[in-house]
């Protein structure tokens, strides 16, 4: 029986962790090009995570505001499954990179409640593949560890497949 769930585990930048997340089936895995986090990789270091990949694992290279150049140069060396957009691209921005670089999109979106759920995914879901609907930050892109507040989500029916990121207090569920 297939879970009825699926698992993505982002920012890793090490061997230890991408074994364990080959070895325990992990469905996604991040590997984050993004310059000002802490878990930025190089096209080198990725290239040597990448090895042991398997089909099962799908590889997603999440970018912040990335030009083509550096697109070309994940696809070419990297190979991803899925390109994950995590800045301020808009739905032409996502439209035009999964036509040129013909691979599926990832769109992270932060979610501050129900109003801008419903008015900022909407663009993105007959575009993108996927959405990650993360906890807002000032900060860097994406929750930073932020918790998501489970509760935005009690009606929410998407047309699109999509994923939740972000901290959880079992209080709030």
């Amino acid at each position: 029986m297939k879970p009825s769930f699926e698992i993505k585990i982002c920012g890793i930048n090490d061997l230890i962790s991408m074994n364990a997340a080959i070895n325990t089936g992990v469905n996604y895995i991040g590997l984050v090009f993004y310059h000002k986090s802490p878990r930025n990789l190089s096209i080198t270091k990725a290239k040597l995570l990448i090895k042991n990949r398997t089909k099962e694992s799908k590889i997603v290279a999440l970018t912040v505001n990335p030009d083509d150049i550096f697109l070309q140069e994940i696809k070419n060396y990297i190979k991803p499954d899925y390109i994950q957009l995590h800045g301020e691209e808009t739905p032409d921005r996502c439209n035009f990179i999964k036509e040129k670089f013909n691979l599926p999109i990832i769109k992270g979106i932060g979610v501050k409640n129900n109003m801008n759920l419903k008015k900022t995914v909407k663009p993105f879901e007959q575009i993108c593949d996927i959405l990650i609907l993360d906890a807002p930050s000032n900060e860097l892109p994406g929750g930073n560890g932020k918790i998501f507040d489970w509760k935005i989500l009690k009606n929410y029916k998407s047309k699109k497949k999509w994923m939740l990121a972000g901290g959880l207090n079992i209080n709030n569920i």
